[in-house]
Parts: C-alpha cells; sequence; structure tokens
C-alpha cells in the first residue's frame, strides 16, 4: 500500500510543510492518523527525506524503526526509475567546463577524451528553461560540442566513480533511439537471413531478428529480468512483423543476473513479410529490467588485524576467516564469509517490485559491493580466485600496482535495487 502511493507521490511531487527530521519524530506519535500522515508525507519528499529516514533506522522505537525501514526500501526503488534532472544554465563555457557541470549533477564523471586536447577549450551556451533527463541533457552537449559518447567505454574509473566517455566527432548514423527514465533503448540491428539446407529436401529457412540495448544513465547497474515483449510492430504496408501467437521470440545474447555495466543486450525475433515495405512503420514493446547502485554508507572494515573478527552492520555480517599476505607476489588473500543479516546465508540477491523478483548471483554482485582502499583512499583492484555460492564464502586476492600503499581497509556496499519494464517505441525504421 506504501509502495502504491509512494510512486504516485514522488510523481507528484508534492511538498509536506514539515522538515523530515520532524516527520521522523512523528513516525512514532501514540495516535495512528498521525504515524499515518507523517508516513505519507516523508513520501512525498522522496530523496530529500533519505539522510533523516536512515538514521531513523537504528531509532529506539520499534514503530519509528519499522516505518523508516519500509520508506528507505520503496524510495531507494522508486528513485532507481527515475531520471536525472540536468538544469541547464551554461553560458559561454569550455566544453570541459559545461561537461563538469552535467556530470555533478548527474553524480558522474563525463570525461572528455584524449585528454588535454585543445578541442575541449571551444565555448559553449546551454540553457533550458526548465530541467531535461540526463540523456536529453548529454545530447545537448554532444550537438553543441560535436561530440559522441563511447557506450563500450562505460563504467567506473580506478576510484570507482561512474563515467562515461565522450569524444571528438558526431555519429556517422545515428541509432534509433527510445528513452524512459534513466534508460535509452538503442535499437543496435535488424538482421534477415535464409539459408537453403540441401541435406532437407532442399528446404528454404529464414531468420528475421531484431538487437536492442538498454542503456542506463552510468550511476546504475542493470540486467535483462525476461523476455522481450513486442507489443506492435507493422511495416508502411500495415503489414504485421509480429511473429504468431505463441511463437517463442526471444534470442538471449546475456545471462540473467547483474552486469558490471550499465548496458545490456538482447535479441528478438520478428516476422518478416513475403513482400516487404521500405520501412517499419512502428515497432513498440517492452523488456524487463533489474537495476541496482551502491547504497551510500558502506560497512567499513580495518584490515590491520581483522582475521578472525567479525563486522556487521543492518545489511550484512562479514566474517574474516584470514587475511594472509604474500610478500614474494606482492599479494594479500583474504577469505571472507558474507551473510545477509537475519537471513539464512544464501548467496543470491532478490530484486523485488512490482515487475516481479530475479535472483542475481552474489558473486557477480560481489566484484560491486566490495572495495579495497590503501591508507590514501586509493581503491586496489583486487578479483575473486573462489566463491563457495552454499556458504557465501569468497577467497579475494589483492595485488597491488606499483606506488599504491598497502591496503588498509576494506569497504562492503549495500545495493539500493529494483525491478521495472523499460518500453520502447521506433518508428520508420529501415527495413533489410
Amino acid at each position: 500500500m506504501i509502495g502504491a502511493s509512494l510512486a504516485m507521490l514522488l510523481v507528484l511531487g508534492q511538498a509536506p510543510s514539515s522538515s523530515p527530521t520532524a516527520l521522523v519524530e512523528q513516525l512514532g506519535s501514540p495516535h495512528f492518523a498521525e504515524r499515518e500522515r507523517a508516513t505519507e508525507q516523508l513520501a512525498r519528499l522522496g530523496a530529500e527525506a533519505l539522510p533523516a529516514l536512515r538514521a531513523a533506522r537504528d531509532a529506539k522505537d520499534p514503530e519509528v524503526r519499522a516505518r523508516a525501514a519500509v520508506l528507505v526500501e520503496k524510495t531507494e526503488a522508486l528513485l532507481l526509475t527515475q531520471p536525472t534532472w540536468i538544469t541547464l544554465d551554461i553560458k559561454d563555457r569550455s566544453l570541459t567546463e559545461a561537461a563538469e557541470v552535467i556530470g555533478e549533477q548527474a553524480g558522474i564523471k563525463l570525461a572528455l577524451m584524449p585528454e588535454n586536447s585543445p578541442a575541449w577549450r571551444t565555448r559553449v551556451t546551454l540553457r533550458e528553461s526548465s530541467p531535461l533527463p540526463f540523456w536529453k541533457a548529454l545530447d545537448r552537449l554532444c550537438a553543441a560540442g560535436n561530440l559522441k559518447y563511447n557506450l563500450a567505454m562505460q563504467g567506473s574509473s580506478r576510484n570507482r566513480e561512474p563515467r562515461l566517455i565522450l569524444s571528438a566527432g558526431k555519429e556517422a548514423f545515428p541509432l534509433p533511439t527510445s528513452d524512459l527514465g534513466p534508460f535509452r533503448v538503442q535499437l543496435t540491428n535488424l538482421n534477415f537471413q535464409r539459408n537453403l539446407a540441401f541435406a532437407a529436401g532442399p528446404r528454404p529457412s529464414e531468420q528475421f531478428y531484431m538487437q536492442v540495448q538498454v542503456v542506463a544513465e552510468p550511476r546504475l547497474w542493470v540486467s535483462q529480468g525476461g523476455q522481450i515483449q513486442i507489443l506492435e510492430a507493422q511495416d508502411d504496408r500495415e503489414q504485421s512483423l509480429m511473429l504468431p501467437s505463441g511463437t517463442t521470440a526471444t534470442r538471449h545474447s546475456a545471462y540473467f543476473g547483474m552486469s558490471s555495466g550499465a548496458v545490456v543486450q538482447m535479441q528478438a525475433h520478428l516476422k518478416r513479410p513475403v513482400q516487404p515495405g521500405e520501412k517499419i512503420k512502428k515497432l513498440r514493446g517492452s523488456v524487463p529490467i533489474a537495476v541496482a547502485t551502491r547504497k551510500p554508507d558502506p560497512l567499513v572494515v580495518p584490515l590491520a588485524g581483522a582475521s578472525g573478527k567479525t563486522f556487521r552492520n543492518d545489511q550484512v555480517s562479514l566474517s574474516f576467516q584470514e587475511v594472509r599476505p604474500n610478500p614474494k607476489a606482492n599479494q594479500i588473500m583474504i577469505e571472507l564469509l558474507v551473510r545477509p543479516q537475519g537471513g539464512s546465508g544464501v548467496a543470491t540477491q532478490t530484486l523485488g517490485g512490482d515487475g516481479g523478483q530475479f535472483s542475481l548471483p552474489r558473486q557477480d554482485l560481489h566484484q560491486q559491493q566490495i572495495e579495497v582502499l590503501d591508507s590514501k583512499g586509493q581503491v586496489i583492484p583486487w578479483y575473486p580466485t573462489s566463491f563457495d555460492a552454499e556458504g557465501a564464502r569468497v577467497t579475494m586476492t589483492i595485488a597491488p600496482p606499483d606506488g599504491v600503499a598497502v591496503p588498509a581497509e576494506l569497504r562492503y556496499y549495500s545495493l539500493a535495487r529494483a525491478a521495472t519494464e523499460v518500453h520502447f517505441e521506433f518508428t520508420d525504421v529501415i527495413l533489410p
């Protein structure tokens, strides 16, 4: 019930009259009506209320703790499916400065490559009367600065800061694109194949399928949560391109699991008419997506003396079985037992929401949730050398590169997560 009303409140953007801290205190009111009213008003605040709500999860009053925990989870999940809004008020600034302004609002690094190019001193003006979703704001920057973004290099920098690489030159042939919230769906290929198998008669066979990529804002990680649903497909002769009911329509190009980046690719079959038109007049569908991002408050563990100890917060417990240096190989091995608080220790993460639930392998998520830092705060690369799914035991190998100090601490980030349907629509696409 809270989830349904919260979605509407976030969309409407209604503002309560009290501060988040005062409203959190009212969650423990002896009057039920006042508790309900405070819950609704905190829901309207959305992201603004999250700091106070997160702190309230440690409150003495069990009613406050329970309501705060529900609101945190619901708000974080809903915000994952909302776009980042960018205010464009950039006047006569260099491309480097303009990218910094947009990146700062989006919480990511827009990196211009190659660094220190004279082209980045080009001055641009970008102004809009109302905020734009991140992808639209990025399009404005690329158009003004003759730039293009490289999704193959999207991900995290060495310090785990989400980033997107921009380079000089516009795309020669822009991909058909459909945006929804923080997601951008791009049609990358239409493939038609006709085969003649002589051993079968000869008997001809045909395949006609589309390939799309779902791109999330760089602050997010995504995975495919199910099959593509083609809702409408017809060419410019009004002929249907949809397969007959009951026919399998999806080709999978990736496993169901949380990827390490913000792009997931997939394919779906279509039907090609005997005498097709020149274009696809409309192609409409949806993709189930699981989406996640790090929460801002990690469990921080000093590595010195951690062997044999357990550290925990309200989300997870980390038991350090052994921290073993290997001076000859300049490596450190850590055997770690990771268990969710209050759970059975099964090494999966469940993504919930109105769109369904998907189980994700914890082995993949560990790479996103665990980072190791030296005493200077630099992130040190690590890789898993073994993984026991039954007991959630992970063996980590840390290999500090030259110039990096000895590993000093480990940080474990819990994830905010959600499941959603990403709808897309393409029009006037050339048929192969």
